[in-house]
């Protein structure tokens, strides 16, 4: 390319040559153009000769690795350094403060058929170390619902309680008294007739004493109590209840736990014209609670041993126990199970239900073979909450309430030895205003099936009951409670 550079450049500096001569000779000629003929060739080709590159290699070169001679020299420094005095103030969060606790309570009213009523408590304070107490409860009827003054009734009760907690151990005991008058109503008495009111009166003295553990570290937990109860009537009857019971559960895994309760029993009535041996009751209920699949399950056998006589009664009693809860949601729980036992009857019991019984009352235990439950329970809202269930059970020696053909103001019991059918429905419904208004409805429906008798006499059917709390300021309250 550089070669035909050159080339063109000679050729036009000849050409100008030519023209620059040319033009002196137009001059002269008086401006006469000569034919001039210019050849040109463009076939000529210039070969230049190859000439051989020539790379010369850098001799490497040689280094040698030389570590510098480095010393080092340690002196120590001194600095005086003044005390540093620090002045943490901690942040403190503010205590809660605990609700103001009163060691009194009084409640007072006035019902119909000329009733006063009046209950009390009267306790100590808070304290880490023990408490103590005293409870009077007082409510009597000058008159009735028929005959006026001889179908009042009434009853008084008083009771001293005390507790002392230590560290690993809490004991407490209790002892009462209560008195209850009842007048054999129903029963026509003329006007000038100069008989005495038939009145029965019962008087029931309690002495009770337990003791627990309360060690937090411990994962054991046993509860045992010993009871003694003393019950006479106006009229002959006696009856002495000794009671010993422990519970008690070791804790295995996080939801699961083995679990015993044993209660003995020894019961002796006494009566003008019965003669009654002692008898015995020893339960024994062995248990095991755990999760499954979210399900807490508390499965046992209830053992039983009693003495009665009654129908000809086994010695020994099992029973399977089941019970198994499922939370569906948040504050929503349903539960199912199955249960049997050997319902313990006294006679202290059974004039608690009904006061109206004549003398010589025979008591003997009832049987619940067998019986299923199951229910929900939950909260509506965070201030209204709810439950119902219902059970089927059957029974053996269901006791049943006649009227006493020598006095119709009086009731003898009749014992359907046969299997009797009961089936409960229950429900309740409560609600609850920062404790300012307290509202709880409860609602019971029974149904029998009986076998020897012609129906449940003087069973209850149903039970409704209302109660309502309202509180006027920190000290006063009304109370409204109604029943059926």
């Amino acid at each position: 390319m550089k070669i035909l550079l050159n080339t063109f450049v000679i050729t036009l500096l000849l050409f100008c040559s030519l023209s620059v001569f040319g033009q002196g000779d137009w001059e002269e000629n008086d401006g006469e153009i000569e034919d001039v003929e210019i050849e040109i060739v463009k076939d000529r080709a210039i070969t230049l000769p190859r000439i051989n590159r020539n790379f010369d290699k850098i001799t490497p070169r040689n280094l040698t690795d030389t570590e510098p001679q480095v010393d080092y020299f340690f002196s120590n420094l001194q600095l005086p350094i003044p005390a540093l005095n620090l002045r943490v103030r901690p942040l403190k969060m503010k205590q809660e403060s605990l609700n103001k606790l009163y060691g009194n309570y009084v409640r007072a009213g006035f019902g119909n058929f000329v009733t006063p009523y009046f209950e009390g408590y009267f306790t100590s304070k808070r304290n880490r170390d023990y408490l103590y107490g005293a409870h009077i409860d007082f409510l009597n009827s000058q008159r009735g619902p028929i005959d006026g003054e001889n179908s009042g009734s009434g009853r008084l009760n008083l009771s001293a309680f005390g507790k002392s907690f230590g560290e690993k151990v809490t004991t407490s005991a209790d002892f009462g008294i209560r008195r209850s008058n009842y007048n054999f109503y129903g029963v026509e008495i003329p006007v000038n007739a100069d008989v005495e009111i038939m009145e029965q009166i019962f008087n029931n003295f309690y002495l009770k004493s337990s003791i627990e553990n309360t060690d937090k570290s411990s994962r054991f937990e046993y509860l045992a109590g010993i009871q003694i109860d003393y019950l006479s009537d106006d009229y002959s009857a006696e009856e002495t209840e000794f009671q010993l019971d422990f519970r008690g559960n070791y804790e295995v895994g996080e939801y699961g736990s083995i679990n015993l309760l044993t209660e003995l029993d020894m019961i002796n009535q006494q009566d003008e014209l019965l003669d009654i041996d002692s008898r015995n009751i020893l339960r024994v209920v062995p248990s095991f609670t755990f999760e499954y699949e979210g399900v807490l399950i508390d499965a046992g056998i209830n053992l039983v041993y009693e003495n009665d006589t009654l129908g000809g009664a086994e010695d020994i009693h099992f029973y399977p126990m089941v019970k198994a809860c499922y939370l569906l949601s948040t504050g929503l729980e349903v539960h199912a199970g199955i249960k049997g036992d050997v319902d313990k009857l006294t006679l202290r019991e059974l004039v608690n239900e009904n006061p109206f019984m004549a003398q010589n009352t025979r008591v003997f235990n009832g049987y619940n073979t067998f019986e299923f439950f199951g229910g929900i329970s939950g909260t509506l809202t965070s201030k209204i909450g709810f439950g119902a269930g219902l059970s089927s059970a059957n029974y053996n020696n269901l006791p049943l309430y006649l009227n006493d053909p020598a006095s119709s103001g009086q009731f003898i019991v009749a014992y359907d030895q046969g299997d009797v059918g009961v089936f409960n429905l229950n429900a309740r419904l409560s609600y609850n205003n920062d404790e300012k208004l307290r509202i709880s409805l409860t609602g019971d429906y029974w149904g029998y099936d009986t076998d020897e008798q012609e129906e449940a006499w003087h069973r209850p059917n149903y039970k409704l009951g209302a109660v309502d709390v309202y509180s006027l300021f920190d000290k006063l309250s009304v109370e409204l409670e109604a029943h059926t």
